[in-house]
């Protein structure tokens, strides 16, 4: 078994333990996206079932920076729907903006 289909599998089994983590949804959007040559497990492949793992993911967690990230590259470069990808875009550059803003005073409390 190639190293792609281990970590395929690896995802199945922590996403059927843990469906509610927004990352495993993410990786596995990523690990599709990558996929070199079909498994034999009968499994939803292809840029829908992609589309829907990050969608997932968001769906779990409307604030996953990774998430988001990945919607706006799907839209962008994948299958592109620039409505779409600017949303995301947007979203992302608002809530990385709030993250940076946090980190900063952290960074300034401890001065």
């Amino acid at each position: 078994m190639n190293d792609w289909a281990e970590q395929f599998k690896e995802n199945e089994r922590k996403l059927g333990q843990h469906p509610e983590c927004a990352d495993f949804w993410v990786v596995r959007a990523r690990l599709l996206m990558l996929e070199d040559e079909p498994l034999d497990d009968q499994l939803p492949r292809g840029l829908a079932e992609v589309e829907r793992c990050i969608l997932k993911a968001l769906d779990l967690d409307p604030r996953h920076l990774e998430a988001i990230e990945e919607a706006a590259h799907f839209y962008h470069a994948v299958v592109p729907n620039r409505t779409k990808a600017l949303t995301y875009a947007e979203r992302y550059l608002r809530l990385a903006g709030k993250v940076v803003d946090d980190m900063k005073a952290i960074v300034q409390e401890s001065n």
